[in-house]
């Protein structure tokens, strides 16, 4: 029968377990493959406004993470499978019409805005999807493709990467003409295990952008889809609200379960 005092200790024992493995101690991976457990650790949702048709009920999301050694900004950019994602060929889900694989290589980008401290705009660039190159595709970030600076230098974007990118060049599954077969629910690919359905553009940001004042804030003005299952290009989005960290989710849920346990045990042990 448990103790109070072994109740005490698995509680404990839970919550330094969670602080242990919180993304807070790890940096992110930039290989276009989004995980908020991998050190991401501010989640806010995406209000997305869609041209010619006005706001839409799915959310896109954009997680940062800043390095306190280095001060360098990490960020994931990731939209609705509803609005877009890594389906082509003959095995599209939920595309109304035909979505080939050159149309996510044609002129998808996402618009990436950062702010000082000051709230003074020191890099604004577009960050290109997935691109043709002479040994196969690629996200060029803002060296080529549809990426370019708009505003700052292009020493600052240190690492880049797409999903897309990550699927080619990462899972090593290069398929130009149909995508994995999958479910509506995007159920994995037993051959294709690690393909990653939704359309996510991750980088980091060096801390020399922000210079004295410091890292302020990251904006997504405009993403560019060409087309998007809504058969539209733009989509404008707005940052609202933050999205729970998973590590904070499971120690409250695992911590609520311990307590709710000891509670009920209270009438019983000794």
């Amino acid at each position: 029968m448990l103790t109070r005092r072994v109740l005490s200790l698995l509680v404990c024992g839970c919550v330094a377990a969670a602080l242990c493995a919180s993304p807070a101690l790890a940096v992110p991976v930039v290989d276009g493959r989004f995980d908020p457990g991998e050190g991401y650790t501010l989640g806010r949702y995406l209000n997305l406004t869609v041209e010619g048709l006005g706001p839409i009920a799915q959310q896109g999301e954009l997680w940062t993470y800043q390095d306190p050694s280095s001060g360098d900004v990490f960020f994931a950019i990731t939209q609705p499978k509803e609005l877009i994602d890594n389906t082509y060929g003959a095995n599209t889900v939920g595309w109304p019409r035909a979505h080939n694989f050159s149309d996510l290589t044609g002129s998808d980008k996402a618009q990436v805005q950062l702010t000082n401290a000051l709230g003074q705009t020191v890099l604004d660039f577009n960050f290109d999807y997935f691109t043709a190159v002479g040994s196969g595709y690629d996200s060029l970030g803002a060296t080529g493709g549809d990426g370019k600076i708009l505003v700052g230098q292009l020493s600052w974007v240190v690492e880049w990467a797409t999903s897309l990118d990550y699927n080619f060049n990462v899972a090593g599954y290069k398929l130009t003409t149909n995508s994995p077969a999958t479910d509506a629910e995007y159920t994995p690919n037993i051959t294709y295990p690690d393909w990653v359905y939704e359309v996510t553009y991750e980088g980091r940001i060096s801390a020399a952008a922000f210079g004295t004042a410091g890292y302020g804030d990251i904006a997504v003005p405009v993403l560019h889809d060409s087309p998007n299952k809504l058969g539209k290009n733009k989509t404008w989005t707005e940052t609202d609200g933050t999205i729970p960290e998973p590590t904070s989710m499971a120690l409250l849920a695992a911590g609520g379960w311990l307590l709710a346990l000891r509670r009920r045990k209270r009438n019983v042990v000794a």
